[in-house]
């Protein structure tokens, strides 16, 4: 017999605000591009195209919440609790003051956007991938702190849909991560779209307020508040994700942790 507990919604950031969204929005502006160069394939449209930001908004909560359905139609037999969970002991959990007894305990708490100590995310101008995905209008222009493969998939698929993007990295690539001479393509994709690159980035040497926002995409971090995993025994690492072992075994017997709150990678494809 098993229950899941969950404080938001069903799907985690796959679904709500990762892979899933930014893909609905990525084949929207594919076809923006496209149709833009239509002459090319010997079709005529009367009229420059226009983005409806607002409609590539409904169809990517459409999709979502169709996935959302299918998933909790695959969840028939498991109990659903909505709320916040406290672990209270190895073989309870505390949800809102009822206890539930348990004789194991799956933590899969996902993860949450990563913020810099002198750019903290306060939702209007400064904001994280989450906010990103629910602007109801297109902005002038944005700069993305942050070259990573999340920084740079935002940066062209804004790019692509007429908004000024600019991308800061501290490091002396974007992409960083990953082989150089991909990073050289890219910058060089970049420049011949009008994404604007500044490798070896100081964030305090550029003006913010000439940005209509500034998403900081310098990756994730387990989240683990309100668990209470320290008064437990829970360990976890200096980057605060949760210690297993290759059976997604905690330190406490009978409390096990799997996904972005225990991986190393924080991927869907990677998770365990």
């Amino acid at each position: 017999k098993t229950a899941l507990m969950e404080r938001s919604t069903i799907g985690g950031t796959c679904l709500n605000c990762g892979c899933i969204p930014t893909k609905t929005f990525i084949q929207s502006a594919k076809a923006y591009l496209q149709v833009k160069k239509s002459r090319v394939f010997g079709i005529t449209i009367p009229a420059d195209p226009e983005i409806n930001f607002s409609e590539i908004q409904a169809r990517k909560t459409k999709i979502i919440q169709q996935l959302k359905n299918g998933m909790e139609s695959m969840l028939r037999g498991v109990d659903i609790l909505h709320g916040e969970a406290v672990i209270a002991g190895p073989q309870e959990v505390d949800l809102y003051g009822e206890k539930i007894p348990t004789r194991s305990i799956l933590i899969a708490s996902g993860s949450i956007p990563s913020e810099l100590n002198n750019l903290r995310f306060d939702g209007k101008k400064i904001i994280s991938s989450n906010e990103l995905l629910l602007l109801s209008n297109l902005p002038e222009s944005l700069l993305i702190v942050g070259g990573g493969v999340i920084g740079c998939e935002f940066a062209s698929l804004f790019a692509a849909m007429g908004v000024h993007v600019t991308v800061a990295e501290c490091a002396p690539r974007i992409l960083p991560g990953m082989d150089s001479d991909v990073s050289r393509k890219l910058e060089n994709c970049f420049r011949k779209r009008g994404i604007q690159t500044i490798t070896g980035a100081d964030i305090s040497t550029l003006d913010l307020d000439s940005f209509s926002y500034v998403a900081v995409c310098v990756g994730r971090k387990p989240y683990l508040e309100g668990l209470q995993l320290e008064r437990n025994g829970v360990k976890t690492t200096a980057s605060g994700s949760i210690v297993v072992d290759d059976f997604l075994r905690t330190s406490v017997p009978g409390i096990f942790a799997a996904g972005d709150c225990a991986s190393k990678i924080m991927v869907a494809h990677f998770a365990w």
